[in-house]
């Protein structure tokens, strides 16, 4: 299946992972964007029609935690409700726990494999192209 036209954001403050998970979700045929901060984050999704974010918890400024909690109740109701998935070193229970507390979809823990971050990023797209 294509996923040409798919609109994902990948919010890192790390180059290397940002430009690891751009290669692997461009070669897999998904449109994507980069930031490198929550303010680079938020002029993408309110200029775009972003449809899955992949961001960092932890980031200089504004962290990942507070750009999803931006996102989900924010003053731009048109992106509450993107999916967003973390990717962090934070791996505690609380970490999780917090993370989705303030609405994120799904959570992928540092380090990881490529094919992991393909398969979360295609399942967000496979499970809404049959609802």
């Amino acid at each position: 299946m294509g996923h040409d036209g798919h609109k994902v954001l990948v919010v890192d403050d790390n180059q290397d992972i940002r430009d690891l998970v751009l290669h692997i979700l461009s070669a897999d045929g998904f449109h994507t964007f980069a930031a490198s901060n929550a303010i680079e984050a938020m002029g993408i999704l309110n200029s775009n029609a972003i449809e899955l974010v992949l961001l960092d918890v932890m980031m200089p400024g504004k962290s990942g935690l507070e750009l999803l909690s931006d996102i989900r109740t924010g003053p731009n109701k048109k992106i509450h409700d993107i999916p967003v998935v973390m990717i962090t070193a934070k791996s505690s229970i609380e970490d999780v726990d917090q993370a989705l507390a303030l609405g994120a979809n799904s959570y992928i823990v540092k380090p990881f494999r490529g094919v992991l971050i393909r398969e979360k990023v295609r399942s967000f797209f496979e499970t809404k192209v049959g609802e």
